[in-house]
């Protein structure tokens, strides 16, 4: 699958967090809602916001009328969220990057998106080939978390990895057989990119000898592996406390 976003992704938002964050971030131009919920609390509230800013709302009277794919009863129509290249990796200097080696799962994508967010990690990296799309769904699955970072389109993991590593960012594995564990982990005040592999492969060797570090995370035997995403932000935690 090839996924080419340079012209922004976002264009659609689903779901109350999603579409509330869209707003924070001035990309909603339209809001649709469905009439049984202009009641709630937070959908006055919502309308009142989007009314200060002029923002057109609809109101769907039922699912005959309703536009979304989802069962969602609010969305949102927005201004494409921009997507960086990795030649502009030079504006994220004093930052920490997730990421992610053709993660195939738009929901494990969004949920990273979202630990991201809330752990500091402010620049998600993904590749240009072979990964899950940053759709509706997964700005959903976000919660917000993919309009509070910023998202950078590479082309070559190996040729990121020596970028970062020019730029002074320590570039970290995560695996199950990782040197030491992310919990013992010194970081300092280094900024890292941490990188993580996909479903069903994890990092490569090839990928991991070029590393700067490759950490595992410390469970009992009683299952094999961790979720990707469950796994990433249990390490970005561990990062987020450290510093």
């Amino acid at each position: 699958m090839m996924v080419k976003m340079l012209d922004g992704i976002g264009k659609i938002v689903e779901g109350y967090n999603s579409v509330i964050a869209a707003l924070e971030n001035h990309r909603v131009e339209e809001i649709h809602i469905k009439e049984k919920n202009l009641q709630s609390k937070k959908i006055k509230d919502l309308i009142e916001l989007a009314d200060h800013k002029k923002i057109i709302i609809k109101v769907a009277k039922d699912n005959k009328n309703w536009k979304f794919k989802s069962s969602e009863y609010i969305g949102a129509l927005c201004k494409p969220k921009k997507i960086f290249k990795d030649s502009e990796l030079n504006r994220f200097l004093k930052s920490n990057f997730i990421v992610c080696d053709h993660i195939q799962d738009t929901n494990n994508l969004g949920a990273i998106a979202r630990s991201a967010a809330s752990f500091n990690f402010d620049v998600m990296c993904i590749p240009e080939r072979r990964s899950a799309r940053l759709n509706e769904r997964t700005f959903k699955i976000s919660s917000g978390g993919l309009e509070k970072i910023d998202i950078i389109e590479y082309k070559s993991i190996f040729t990121l990895i020596k970028k970062f590593q020019s730029m002074d960012i320590w570039t970290i594995g995560l695996d199950m057989n990782g040197a030491q564990s992310v919990e013992n982990f010194d970081v300092g005040n280094q900024f890292l990119a941490f990188f993580i592999g996909s479903e069903e492969n994890g990092l490569s060797n090839e990928i991991q000898n070029k590393l700067d570090e490759v950490l595992n995370i410390s469970t009992t035997n009683k299952i094999e592996s961790l979720n990707v995403s469950v796994a990433a932000g249990i390490a970005m935690q561990h990062i987020f406390i450290k510093n």
